[in-house]
């Protein structure tokens, strides 16, 4: 009889090592020098795990409250370690530079003048991207659908630690399911919040990319800064939200004079030329079609970006023959409009957050069962989560940021053998494989870790 939090765990390494079915899961965790002694799970137990698994999520396929604090405390002692080896949390890069914050300055200590020096620390903001992906389904399984793309399958909402690059939160969805269901994101948002370990949960920026701003989105997010309210005892959290480019949008942007422009930054912080960004905020409050923003939180701003229209790119009905216009929204105050672009844009790297879920086994769902399904997506999550810990917590160079196909060639499918001596495991690496020394520094620093 397997122990399921050990059959969990099996699973999720061999997630994470390139299994991509119940079989192979089987196969690779009956290497007893890697995984113990005990053999592989069969696809009958693992079928039970699953079912076992998915008796512990929520009926929108997101983890219950016992399963959530478990995943949470294991993320913050991760966290605490990634912390400890490179001194804070990696911060996201914006335009070439860090994306901090000063730290807040300790309260004075009883006789220490109130007039100090302030602190000069700083540090990262935390940012959570939300995005959804498709899964396609081969054949019928419970609560697959029609997709946005033509396909058939599954539409899940995913949520992101940019910083670390592990899952925060995933819920499985019918492939009919809309890309921007408020309630969905809403839900998303808090049990990524649930997953933050508490010391990093004080300043936090949500992006989401598309026209996914909605009155119910903003409006949570709203709720959740407490900061104004609460000062250094509140939660400062900010928003990056694409705008529709809608009538009300157009005809701010048809109010904008030339000089209203302004050259927009490339990721590395240059100017590009080619490209133009303006702020919308005033003109479509005290335009003179009145408040277009009424009923929108009075933090709220709107800001546009402009692009050639490509030469032979014909323009759809209603939009501009000459431009391609995209919007967002942010309830940041301070920064110039530049900059809040580049912040915005600068997500679009959660895409490969997403391809490396697809590596560790959501590309292909195992059973007809939804619940199984949910289970299997939140190992794979957890799988990818592994991984991302693996490079912040003993990867150096390259590998600290590599994909997972290529993590697995050089690191994990290294020709390499695990012998004991002395009640000790150590690894035999060839001299002649290239990472040698990469999987010899990577393994000393997770024993150090956890030296049993």
């Amino acid at each position: 009889m397997r122990h399921r939090g050990r059959a969990l765990v099996d699973a999720a390494c061999a997630l994470a090592a390139g299994a991509t079915c119940l079989s192979d899961i089987e196969a690779m965790t009956a290497q007893e020098e890697i995984f113990g002694p005990g053999g592989g799970a069969s696809d009958t137990t693992m079928l039970r795990v699953l079912d076992e698994l998915a008796g512990r999520l929520r009926p929108d396929g997101l983890p219950g409250r016992r399963l959530a604090r478990a995943a949470a405390a294991a993320r913050a002692k991760a966290w605490a370690d990634i912390a400890a080896r490179h001194g804070q949390l990696p911060a996201v890069k914006v335009a070439g530079r860090d994306l901090t914050r000063p730290a807040a300055r300790p309260a004075a200590a009883p006789g220490e003048a109130a007039g100090r020096e302030p602190d000069e620390r700083s540090r990262p903001v935390l940012v959570v991207r939300l995005d959804a992906t498709l899964i396609e389904a081969a054949s019928d399984k419970a609560q697959a659908a029609g997709t946005y793309k033509q396909g058939y399958g599954f539409h899940p909402l995913t949520a992101w630690c940019t910083n670390v690059g592990d899952s925060l939160a995933v819920m499985l969805r019918p492939g009919n399911a809309g890309s921007f269901t408020a309630s969905d994101h809403i839900a998303v948002i808090d049990a990524a919040f649930g997953q933050i370990p508490a010391p990093w949960r004080t300043d936090v920026l949500v992006t989401i990319d598309g026209a996914g701003a909605s009155h119910a989105i903003i409006d949570h997010l709203t709720a959740l800064n407490t900061a104004a309210a609460h000062g250094r005892r509140g939660r400062r959290v900010e928003y990056s939200i694409g705008w529709p480019v809608d009538e009300r949008t157009l005809g701010g942007i048809g109010e904008l004079r030339e000089q209203d422009w302004d050259v927009a930054l490339d990721a590395d912080g240059e100017p590009d030329p080619e490209a133009g960004v303006a702020e919308l905020t005033g003109i479509l409050r005290e335009g003179p079609a009145g408040d277009r923003l009424a009923g929108w939180p009075g933090d709220l701003r709107i800001h546009v970006r402009r692009t050639p229209r490509p030469p032979g790119e014909q323009a759809e009905l209603g939009e501009d023959a000459d431009w391609k216009y995209g919007a967002f929204a942010t309830n940041t105050a301070a920064g110039q409009v530049q900059w809040l672009d580049a912040r915005h844009r600068t997500q679009a790297h959660v895409e490969d957050r997403v391809k490396r879920l697809k590596a560790c086994g959501d590309r292909n769902l195992p059973s007809i069962d939804y619940g199984r399904n949910a289970a299997w997506l939140q190992l794979a999550a957890l799988a990818t989560s592994l991984t991302a810990w693996l490079r912040r917590l003993a990867l150096d160079g390259d590998l600290a940021n590599a994909g997972t196909k290529t993590l697995r060639f050089r690191l994990l499918s290294a020709p390499a053998r695990l012998i004991t001596h002395a009640r000790r495991k150590i690894p035999k690496i060839p001299p002649g494989w290239a990472w040698a020394e990469d999987l010899a520094n990577a393994w000393d620093r997770i024993q150090a870790l956890h030296p049993a």
